[in-house]
């Protein structure tokens, strides 16, 4: 009732700004966390399809409870899935498979499709049309079309794993309305400029300013580090922050950063937020990738999501409210989808898991959920999960002997995974 009050004040499609007022009233108002039914439960039924109406065997649909608690079901070899246990309410369908881009089921107006679920009932949706996925396309002749231009060159240190130093080039460029300037390449000092090495390519969920030790650390292990951040004017808009990247480790694998970066896949790594955009990130770069690894990362926003509600984590800023921003889940699913990789695991590239059990920001059982999901697809897996106070790969003052263990096995995994050139 609230959230579709704060809808109406701001037009049709409720906005983040909007689900936040929502949010707040309904605390202030003593309905959170969000009730869910205990009524017996109900199921529901369907059908995912493609454009010319042809079945799509083997997509994921979620249903997810107002809590986030998801509900899932595989499409058979007919496109058609049954959700049982689903708790009495309504419910907007969605749907993701292998090749397909996420969507939700819509009604008039491109306006949720609310399916009504009552006890010891089957209902039916229908047909749930699904469209490839196919990413914005970037622009010929990229690093001009973008402006890709130096904006200063320094060197920097590092006393792990050894004293030593980096060449270090800042980049900036414009793309999409915004000017992204936290491109950062790091080289071992010294390094030939005409030979090729190794790639990294580090998605920090923070300024790249505030990483700089641990690219450092991993250029003097004769890597090329190509590392982004997220600028300010993107917001929490996850899906901006990885065309953003997109742009980046396109350049980089045009030569565009020098020809000491190389041409080869990269093992990419990201990692609290920034595994959201790492995740968005690996469907739109297909195969230009070789691997990746997550710490401390997002596997699954609906339980994410069922976490924050019960109070199980602590998110930080700017990050606390990003929850109820994206509306309550059981009408609006498609943004917790989006960022849900456990849902489209089979599209992973080699992954590497690595969580904390002592995270109070991303609980251990999100990194459980991802290798489950890999395995059960097929995908190389490899983890190392550990007991520490550091949610992130902590390097200087706060190193533990977890995050120089940590190291190592990233090194190991991306000398095994990345492309040499």
């Amino acid at each position: 009732m609230l959230m579709a009050l704060a809808a109406i004040l701001v037009g049709c499609q409720p906005t983040p700004q909007s689900n936040v007022i929502g949010y707040y009233l309904s605390t202030w108002l003593g309905t959170q966390p969000p009730r869910v039914s205990t009524a017996p439960p109900g199921a529901l039924t369907g059908q995912v399809v493609d454009a010319q109406g042809a079945p799509i065997p083997g997509a994921t649909v979620v249903v997810a409870q107002v809590d986030g608690a998801p509900h899932t079901a595989r499409t058979d070899a007919a496109g058609r899935y049954r959700i049982e246990g689903i708790p009495p309410g309504q419910y907007t369908p969605a749907a993701v498979a292998p090749g397909y881009a996420e969507r939700a089921l819509t009604g008039l107006l491109g306006l949720p499709k609310l399916m009504t679920i009552q006890s010891h009932t089957v209902t039916t949706a229908p047909p749930l049309v699904l469209s490839p996925y196919a990413p914005p396309r970037l622009p010929d002749n990229l690093a001009t079309a973008v402006a890709l231009r130096t904006t200063s060159a320094f060197t920097a240190s590092t006393d792990f794993p050894y004293v030593a130093t980096a060449d270090v080039t800042a980049y900036a460029f414009d793309y999409a309305g915004a000017t992204i300037d936290s491109v950062r390449v790091y080289l071992p000092q010294g390094h030939n400029p005409e030979q090729a090495l190794p790639l990294l390519f580090m998605v920090y969920p923070s300024p790249v300013e505030d990483w700089e030790p641990v690219s450092t650390a991993f250029a003097v292990e004769r890597f090329a580090v190509v590392a982004v951040s997220p600028i300010a004017a993107r917001g929490v808009d996850a899906e901006a922050h990885a065309q953003d990247a997109r742009v980046v480790l396109a350049l980089a694998q045009a030569g565009a950063f020098g020809a000491a970066v190389g041409v080869k896949r990269p093992l990419a790594l990201g990692g609290s937020f920034s595994s959201a955009v790492l995740a968005r990130l690996l469907r739109a770069a297909g195969n230009d990738l070789a691997g990746w690894v997550t710490v401390g990362g997002l596997a699954n926003a609906f339980t994410a999501a069922q976490d924050f509600y019960a109070g199980r984590i602590t998110a930080p800023p700017p990050y606390e409210l990003l929850a109820p921003a994206f509306g309550p889940p059981n009408l609006y699913p498609l943004p917790f989808l989006m960022y849900s990789p456990v849902y489209s695991a089979g599209e992973l590239p080699p992954t590497m898991i690595i969580h904390t059990a002592a995270d109070e920001i991303m609980r251990i059982e999100q990194a459980r959920e991802l290798e489950a999901a890999a395995r059960a697809a097929g995908v190389p897996v490899e983890t190392y999960y550990y007991e520490d106070v550091s949610h992130y790969l902590g390097i200087g003052a706060n190193m533990t002997d977890a995050g120089r263990e940590m190291f190592y096995k990233i090194v190991d995994f991306a000398r095994r995974y990345g492309e040499t050139p």
